[in-house]
């Protein structure tokens, strides 16, 4: 009896079977040609997958710098300023001052472009001396300025790359009472490693400054990790051009190669971007300093012919960083934006003068 029944269920399950194909080729032959090849493609192409947008994930500073710009918003407490938005930039950061503070820059800008023919690149220095104070508000400022900048303008900056160290000597700034030398006592501004420095540097430094302990050259050149991290952004980004702040000389000063600077001859780039910065600062003094053993514009302008410009803010007073943003703005943006290689139309030059001292 029982095999009769599982016959009998078998012989059911064929019949439901046969009737599914034939309700399967009767649906099948009542479709059109049309629709049985759409159908028999449906087949055998998979259905297309779900593309999840590619999340980016936000930056994060490393865990030191992080530090650094909660110890930066206290001076910026100190001297009454508005927020640095230390925290918000997206900082690099190689090597440490001798105290341990994180040399810090930040970029705008493709780097995988440096070096490439047509990349106009821009290298900027503030707080090279710590105790003048307002360039490195002034930093800050050029930072939140280009940030803005390129939210607005995602193209702004094609073709171009800018590189901004906001404090290049922090152990001099960052102390109740901020000083011209860093912490081993140095003008880092006196340490490059210039031609002229082992026979000038420290002669010049007795005779001429009288053992001036802030401008001390320190015993060698390039000891200082200060001096080692500009020479390595200069090394690393290879600048068109260079700006430099300081304060409290009120004036302009350009040092770079001879054939852009030609006794002071309209006419060629490098000064005619002088000249335009001075006109876009209403009329800002230009001075022709000397360079110095050891110093930035001996280092990169005349050795290396690579234009280096130093503004110098009238004074350090923090309670005129913002005016001085104000004023010198027009002059930077100008400066970060010109293309080295095109001409400028300058009607006239400034008076230029020689001095004895500089930065």
């Amino acid at each position: 009896m029982r095999i009769y029944l599982i016959k009998f269920i078998a012989i059911l399950v064929l019949l439901t079977s046969c009737g599914q194909l034939n309700r399967g080729k009767s649906t099948h032959q009542s479709l059109t040609k049309k629709e049985r090849d759409e159908q028999a493609l449906n087949e055998f192409v998979d259905s297309p997958k779900e593309v999840k947008p590619k999340i980016v994930q936000p930056f994060k500073n490393k865990a030191k710098v992080s530090k650094f710009c909660k110890k930066t918003a206290l001076f910026f407490k100190k001297y009454r300023w508005k927020k640095s938005n230390c925290e918000k930039t997206h900082w690099k950061n190689v090597r440490n001052s001798n105290s341990g503070d994180p040399l810090i820059w930040t970029v705008f800008g493709d780097e995988s472009k440096v070096g490439e023919r047509g990349v106009e690149s821009t290298l900027i220095f503030c707080g090279v001396h710590g105790d003048e104070i307002t360039p490195i508000k002034f930093c800050f400022d050029i930072i939140q300025h280009l940030t803005k900048e390129v939210a607005e303008n995602p193209g702004i900056l094609k073709g171009k790359l800018v590189a901004i160290a906001p404090i290049v000597n922090p152990d001099s700034f960052m102390k109740k009472r901020p000083t011209r030398t860093n912490k081993n006592s140095v003008d880092i501004n006196r340490n490059f490693p210039t031609k002229d420095w082992n026979k000038d540097a420290l002669k010049l430094w007795k005779s001429r400054y009288r053992r001036d302990k802030r401008r001390y050259p320190g015993k060698k050149s390039l000891s200082e990790p200060e001096v080692v991290f500009q020479v390595n952004l200069i090394k690393r980004y290879k600048p068109r051009k260079i700006i430099s702040v300081h304060a409290p000389l009120t004036m302009l000063d350009y040092d770079g190669p001879i054939d852009h600077h030609t006794g002071g001859i309209v006419g060629t780039r490098a000064n005619q971007l002088l000249i335009q910065m001075s006109k876009k600062a209403r009329g800002y003094r230009i001075k022709n300093y000397p360079f110095f053993p050891g110093s930035l514009g001996n280092y990169a302008g005349n050795e290396r012919n690579i234009p280096t410009y130093t503004l110098e803010l009238p004074t350090s007073n923090p309670r005129k960083s913002d005016k001085y943003w104000t004023l010198f703005r027009p002059a930077i943006h100008s400066a970060i934006m010109h293309d080295m290689r095109k001409e400028i139309d300058v009607a006239v030059k400034p008076a230029s003068s020689k001095a004895t001292t500089a930065n």
